[in-house]
């Protein structure tokens, strides 16, 4: 799965321009006739770059006669800019986990009534037993990915040694063979777990401790990458990753399932779930909860799957048949679930991001 947690300048003061550029805007009603014709016509959502399949949205337009507007993003820095620009224009979020916590403190969110959205039924009960942290109890979300993990994949004939922590990759041995995820948390959250930290620390000494140990890491890395390391692992320039490519990388050949595999990094690997949210200052909520309930459909969702290589959030007997016939013998489907357990997970914290982002602005200073 492609994920991208880039740098933030800082959530919480993106958040409150937010607040700040809505109530100077006027967004309570002051859109143009134009404007609001359109947003019956369509609506506008936010979702990740190569996860959802362009035929889905085809197939809602033709149902409802509603177009859907698709804006890819690469990082969740680009949503709160696109939100902060474009206000009450988006009307559906792909959300990480890791950022629920703010956008619902910050009244970015609106609330969702599940009623609406009957094919959550079809949810594997193993994911939706609680909401991400900041909404546990899934006022303001729901489930549109399972579980994914950050953790270092590795070209099982190429890769000179056997790592089996994030301090590995300072061997000596690793010198430009190693690509690192552009990611202030996963990687200050990696390195602090290895060093036998708290993944959500807010020491100052030991993310700095965890900054010497990234620096190490750096001088080993030919490079650090924003939506995959895939292309780095197939065309062999680097024998190694911090990353969580490792599903698309297995669904994207199966010549990668002899030469690929991941590493259960001691201490635990980041785990990471993506949500749908609808923004607050959407005009469009019924419509956002219909197109939820429409992406909820196993065959709908199967498309998706059959391009971009997940674990599928609905169980084996709602979807397989919608799938291709071997599609579950993608070692990373059921070889991973390993990892959830000692997994770690994080919410946002705006003085540890202060701190992560003083130490990473130093680590790629450092050349």
């Amino acid at each position: 799965m492609t994920r991208l947690r880039k740098k933030i300048v800082t959530a919480f003061v993106l958040t409150s321009l937010l607040v700040t550029v809505m109530a100077g805007c006027g967004f309570s009603g002051s859109a143009s006739e134009a404007q609001t014709k359109s947003k019956h016509d369509s609506l506008n959502v936010l979702v990740w770059d190569g996860t959802w399949s362009e035929d889905m949205w085809k197939d809602y337009t033709r149902k409802t006669g509603i177009k859907v507007n698709v804006s890819y993003i690469s990082n969740t820095d680009e949503i709160l800019t696109k939100l902060i620009n474009g206000g009450s224009e988006y009307d559906l979020i792909d959300l990480e986990s890791a950022y629920v916590k703010p956008f619902v403190k910050n009244g970015l969110l609106a609330k969702i009534d599940h009623s609406k959205i009957p094919n959550e039924k079809n949810l594997d009960s193993a994911y939706t037993k609680s909401g991400p942290t900041g909404d546990e109890k899934k006022e303001y979300t729901v489930l549109d990915m399972a579980p994914n993990f950050t953790t270092v994949v590795y070209n099982k004939k190429t890769c000179p040694i056997k790592i089996k922590s994030l301090k590995d990759l300072a061997d000596p041995k690793m010198k430009d063979q190693v690509a690192l995820v552009d990611s202030t948390i996963s990687l200050y959250g990696a390195a602090l777990v290895a060093l036998g930290y708290k993944a959500d620390s807010t020491k100052e000494d030991e993310i700095k401790k965890a900054n010497e140990l990234l620096t190490k890491i750096k001088a080993n890395t030919k490079a650090f990458v924003g939506e995959s390391a895939v292309s780095l692992l197939e065309s062999g320039d680097v024998s190694a990753a911090l990353c969580w490519d490792y599903p698309t990388l297995c669904g994207d050949s199966k010549d990668n399932w002899d030469t690929f595999d991941f590493t259960a990094l001691e201490g635990g690997c980041e785990c990471f779930t993506q949500y749908w949210a609808i923004p607050s200052a959407s005009n469009n909520k019924e419509k956002a909860q219909k197109l939820i309930d429409f992406i909820l459909q196993p065959k709908e969702l199967a498309k998706c799957y059959s391009e971009y290589a997940l674990t599928p959030t609905e169980p084996e007997d709602v979807i397989g048949k919608y799938l291709p016939k071997d599609y579950y013998k993608n070692p990373a489907i059921e070889g991973m679930k390993p990892l959830y357990d000692p997994s770690w997970k994080i919410a946002i914290d705006e003085k540890q991001i202060d701190i992560m982002d003083k130490y990473y602005t130093q680590l790629k200073g450092e050349e």
